[in-house]
Formats: structure tokens, sequence, C-alpha cells
């Protein structure tokens, strides 16, 4: 692994872990409970979604592997908590191994994008990278108006 993309495994990680952090104590009903805002998604889509981008992103546009993502479904999904921590803890680990045997010329070279502006391997992780960082800061604040604590609070 070289020392970028340990760098972008120890990002990508932490803020998935701390996304995890914020719905594996809520309770199925309340991750799937919608909240009394316009426009708003549950706890649990916005975490399906978290993940279905970077599934996305870091395996299939920086891996090459299809993940066979249907975007709009995860604005729909419904589920428990159980069954996310165990598609994070999956991606977690294949994300891992992607970014362990990824050769760094790899990086500067084309991401398997089909439609948009073309982009580079990098920038596909980079993109998850910001991506997530924002789906896990609307985690937290679901979680609050949920009516949960900050997490650490408990």
């Amino acid at each position: 692994m070289t020392s970028e993309t340990r760098s972008l495994a120890l990002v990508l990680e932490r803020i998935v872990r701390n996304a995890m952090a914020q719905f594996r104590d809520i309770a199925d009903v309340d991750l799937n409970r919608p909240l009394e805002l316009p426009e708003s998604n549950t706890a649990l889509v916005l975490a399906t979604h978290l993940i279905g981008s970077a599934e996305y992103w870091v395996l299939q546009l920086a891996g090459g592997q299809d993940v066979h993502r249907e975007r709009s479904a995860e604005f729909r999904a419904t589920g428990t908590a159980a069954e996310l921590v165990a598609r994070y803890e999956r991606w977690l680990t294949a994300m891992q191994q992607l970014l362990q045997t990824l050769p760094q010329e790899r990086l500067d070279q084309p991401a398997n994008v089909h439609d948009g502006e073309p982009m580079t391997v990098r920038d596909a992780l980079l993109h998850t990278v910001e991506h997530a960082a924002l789906h896990q800061g609307h985690l937290e604040l679901t979680r609050q108006l949920l009516g949960y604590p900050p997490v650490g609070e408990q």
C-alpha cells in the first residue's frame, strides 16, 4: 500500500466508522422513521445512500468491480441497523483489500466513469471522502432530530 492509498483508507475508514456509530444504536423503527422536515430522508436512507455511493465510487469506479448499484432505490430503502452494519463492514474489508493492492500509477489513470466528466481514480477516491463525510454529518444531525443524544454523550 502506498502512503497515499494508506492515508485515503484511514480517512475513509474513520468517516465510515463514525457514520456507523451514528445509527448503530438507533431503534430500527426510528431508523426508518421520516423526520418532520420537508424533503428530508430517514437515517436508514442516509446510511444506505452513503454506503451505496462508497461501494460505487471505490469498488466500481476505482476498482473496476461491478457493484450493481441502483441509486434511486437507496432513497426508498428500509431495513435494520444490523443489516447496515454488516454491509458497512463488508465494504470496509473490500475497500482495504482494494487499496492495499492498488499501484500508485493507477491513481492517475482514468476511473471507469460511464457518464459525467472524466476523472482519475484519485479523483474518484477523493470524491468518496467528500461525499461520505457530508452524509456522515447528515447522520449526526438526523440522529439528534430523532431524539438520540450525540454519540459519546449517552
